[in-house]
């Protein structure tokens, strides 16, 4: 191993080192004493852009089959079973021109699990026997798939880029694109493993709280199986065709809301320079000089999504997602146009780039916040495509100051000649057919008309300015009894807080809590994006009777940023914002309608008693009621100022003044009575048939809640390996432990693109009955066992940060006190008796079966 001298480190409490193996892998090793958990995340810099054009899929297949035994394990899918055994979690995914596999296991298994993934990447058996049975995942996966319009997206896209381009082809694969002898298959695999898996186009990143030294022996003997040498470089080929642009393509998709999609190709574009940079911030700005609060302003846009999409050789796509209001698109297009018109004569050295900088700074020194493995991620694809001093630089603190003419190069490639109008309708009549995927669609040119410039004289830019400080001198606030307030001792790193709007019975329905949340998620659009720079992370969702907001960051920016959000709540939303915050609110509704059958059923599980109308007669007086009755629950870490918590306290108490009331909050969930089986269909848009089967707990006894834990760790492994991997039932299949109203139960989930609703309900069944008739035979010693290893995996559970955040939550909503330690307690006091009794009474308890429904289907 050969040190890389890093040009800066972040000033946080790890411990970095870059090091190149002589067979050429890059492996970033990654000391966190704090961590709970360890991470080992490889990136191959081969994706489907890289596979033979005779067998589009090979790269996803050769993806499945690396689960499928190697040359020291060679047991088909015995790997996340070893995973599962440290309790830790894995995926791999094939990106066009990447593929990607990681683990997150305690620290004790990262050597064991490390190895076994380091042998699946060097040494894979590719066994003939196995190659039928994941041709039918991946047909399967395909089929499950055309249900989102991604793929569609995908596929019309295809249609219009230059044939020779990877880009045209299709590269998810099915039953027909890998149809061929196995044992030809096989042959194929293997060549092209042997010319793309190579050390010198691969990268291993390591993430724990192993000492540094123990990392660097890891990585050695992970390089050491390895395959030296270095995949050859993608050719370089433009995207589109001399005179191919502009283009305006219609294509009829699966969801019933139009979108439309703007794309510009780029050229010798840096995706990770300060032009592109600026360029995302400017685009995404809602501020009103920003493309979006400039179009949002004049009535042409209710959202903007702008994001840069690589390419090879210096290539790029820029995707613009466009929401309009009721504006005509030729509309939107010209004020768009007359943005960048005048976007094009800024110049950049009256920008507040120091201001941007300074936010650089803060982020690059506290280090990367939240999931670690998200950052391990995003290092692995930094180390194959960047030089080493830019690969922890991922906020930009060493980017250059922006030039304008590196700025007018960027800009001048988004003129009305140079993009591609992608419209999504939800019926088109004629057109012609994608291969494949059968999407609907049909093309024309795009006309081009003149645009006045934008007059943006006047019109702030982004906000990059730091957070005001807090008051100083300022005492806790009196008691609030409305606010269900529990602290908590976090494990170090980032912290996370969250807050939960609560009303009581039916005074604020789902739609009505649904339009709060469009409401403060616009009002808070902006500092979310300036959070989003020093790493903050902000999340609004809804939960039964509740709407909540979850906030993470630097322990150092917390407790400031949720002051000044709550301060940007205390306004009702002002007349020009009422019809965006209905519109936001109506499509994201209509986005819950048109998801896929699974999550239709999932949503329909967690359907509450009230009714779900959206009265909205006086806007304004509806925020009124709604924030004048919600009650609120706080999950808050320790070692907040005095002066912010005095702060934050008196703004909720301003905003919620039924903080002064008694806590009234119930969950509105209803309970299913024992001993009853409940159906229910559930309306669904799309042709996949999707089956949940829901058994609930009786009671919520401590002993209780243990068995169902017990009975989801023995057979969530088993769920999937029979229904998805053995008998080829679908894609989506799991079995996983829900909460309820508080008391735990077993989901057991499975969405077909091919199977009757008879025989999934049939298989599902069987499984239990089959598996229900084992777990009730288990010995002592086998319970023992099961239950000892179960206790570990929990406390485990406790020391990860999202998973202790969750075990929190979970006691402060229900008023508990450490439920995850008295279950450990539980599960080491269970004998055979109780075990037996609660598996006999299985078969016998309430069950809730949810299945969708599309109009013709079974």
């Amino acid at each position: 191993m050969h040190p890389i001298p890093l040009a800066s480190l972040p000033a946080d409490q790890r411990d970095y080192q870059l090091y190149r193996a002589s067979n050429g892998l890059l492996c970033l090793l990654i000391h966190d004493a704090h961590a709970s958990q360890a991470t080992a995340v490889y990136q191959v810099a081969a994706g489907s852009h890289a596979e033979p054009n005779d067998m589009p899929g090979l790269a996803h297949l050769l993806e499945h089959m690396l689960f499928m035994g190697s040359r020291g394990w060679p047991e088909p899918g015995s790997f996340p079973a070893r995973v599962a055994e440290w309790g830790g979690r894995f995926n791999a995914s094939t990106a066009p021109y990447a593929t990607r596999f990681f683990c997150s296991v305690s620290p004790q298994g990262l050597q064991p699990c490390l190895a076994q993934l380091t042998d699946m990447l060097a040494a894979p058996l590719f066994a003939p026997e196995q190659i039928e049975q994941e041709r039918r995942v991946i047909d399967a996966e395909f089929k499950t798939r055309l249900a989102d319009d991604d793929i569609h997206a995908q596929a019309v896209l295809a249609t219009q880029v230059q044939s020779q381009h990877p880009l045209s082809r299709f590269t998810a694969g099915n039953a027909q694109t890998l149809a061929r002898d196995a044992i030809r298959v096989s042959e194929r695999l293997s060549q092209w493993h042997a010319i793309h898996y190579r050390a010198g186009s691969m990268a291993l990143v390591l993430h724990g709280p192993q000492a540094p030294e123990q990392l660097l022996a890891l990585a050695r003997d992970s390089a050491e199986q390895l395959q030296a040498g270095r995949a050859p470089e993608p050719f370089v080929l433009p995207l589109f065709a001399p005179g191919q642009l502009p283009r305006q393509v219609e294509w009829q998709g699966r969801s019933s809301q139009p979108q439309t999609v703007l794309l510009y190709p780029l050229r010798e574009c840096d995706l990770h320079g300060a032009a592109a940079h600026w360029l995302d911030e400017w685009l995404n700005s809602p501020s009103p000089a920003g493309a979006l609060g400039y179009l949002r302003d004049r009535g042409l846009l209710d959202e903007l999504h702008a994001s840069l999409e690589p390419d090879v050789g210096g290539q790029a796509l820029l995707r613009i997602e466009l929401y309009s209001a009721d504006a005509e698109p030729e509309q939107v297009l010209a004020g768009l146009d007359g943005w960048l018109q005048a976007m094009r004569s800024k110049d950049p050295a009256e920008w507040p780039q120091a201001a941007r900088r300074a936010l650089a700074q803060t982020a690059f020194d506290l280090g990367p916040q939240g999931d670690m493995l998200v950052s391990c991620r995003r290092y692995a694809d930094r180390l194959l495509t960047l030089p080493a001093e830019q690969v922890l630089d991922v906020a930009g603190v060493g980017l250059p100051t922006l030039g304008m003419a590196d700025w007018q190069q960027l800009l001048s490639q988004l003129n009305p000649a140079n993009r591609l109008l992608l419209q999504r309708l939800p019926r088109l009549l004629g057109g012609e057919l994608c291969a494949h995927t059968d999407t609907r669609w049909q093309a024309r040119a795009l006309p081009q008309s003149p645009a006045p410039t934008a007059n943006l004289a006047g019109r702030l830019g982004p906000c990059l300015g730091p957070l005001a400080e807090a008051p100083k001198g300022l005492r806790w606030s009196s008691v609030a009894p409305g606010l269900r307030l529990q602290r908590f001792s976090p494990q170090g790193g980032a912290l996370r807080t969250r807050l939960a709007w609560c009303w009581a019975d039916s005074s604020a329905t789902l739609a009505e809590r649904r339009w709060l949340q469009a409401c403060w998620t616009l009002q808070s659009e902006a500092l979310e994006r300036w959070g989003a720079r020093v790493g903050v992370g902000l999340q609004w969702s809804l939960a039964p009777g509740q709407l909540v907001l979850d906030v993470r960051g630097p322990q150092a920016l917390l407790p400031g940023f949720v002051r000044e959000l709550l301060s940007q709540l205390q306004t009702p939303p002002a007349a020009s914002q009422l019809p965006l915050i209905e519109r936001r609110s109506r499509r994201w509704l209509q986005d819950e309608q048109d998801a896929l059958p699974a999550w239709r059923l999932l949503q329909t599980l967690e359907q509450e008693r009230s009714t779900s109308a959206l009265r909205l007669r006086d806007p304004l007086a509806l925020w009124q009621r709604l924030c004048g009755h919600a009650q609120i629950i706080w999950l808050k870490p320790d070692g907040w100022p005095e002066a912010e918590r005095s702060q934050v306290t008196k703004l909720l108490i301003n905003l919620c003044p039924s903080l002064m009331q008694p806590f009234a909050w119930r969950c509105p969930l209803p309970q299913l009575q024992p001993g009853q089986l409940q159906v229910s269909e559930v309306s669904s848009r799309h042709t996949d048939r999707a089956q949940l089967l829901y058994l609930p707990a009786e009671g919520d006894s401590l002993l209780e809640a243990a068995c169902w834990r017990l009975l989801h760790h023995l057979l969530a492994d088993s769920f999937f390996a029979e229904l998805r991997t053995r008998q080829q039932l679908g894609y989506w299949v799991v079995a996983r432990l829900h909460r309820r109203a508080g008391r735990p139960g077993l989901l057991l989930l499975v969405q077909s693109p091919d199977r009757s609703h008879r025989g999934i309900e049939s298989a599902v069944d069987r499984f239990l009955e089959q598996s229900l008739e084992h777990l009730g035979a288990l010995s002592t010693v086998q319970l023992q066992d099961h239950a000892v290893h179960l206790s570990q995996l929990l406390e485990q559970y406790r020391q990860h940060p999202q998973q202790g955040f969750e075990a929190y939550w979970e006691d402060c909503l229900w008023q508990r006190e450490d439920q995850l330690v008295a279950e450990r307690q539980a599960l080491l006091q269970l004998d055979a008796l109780h075990w037996r009794a609660f598996v006999s009474r299985l078969p016998h308890s309430a069950r809730w079966r949810l299945l969708s429904r599309q109009a013709g289907a079974d």
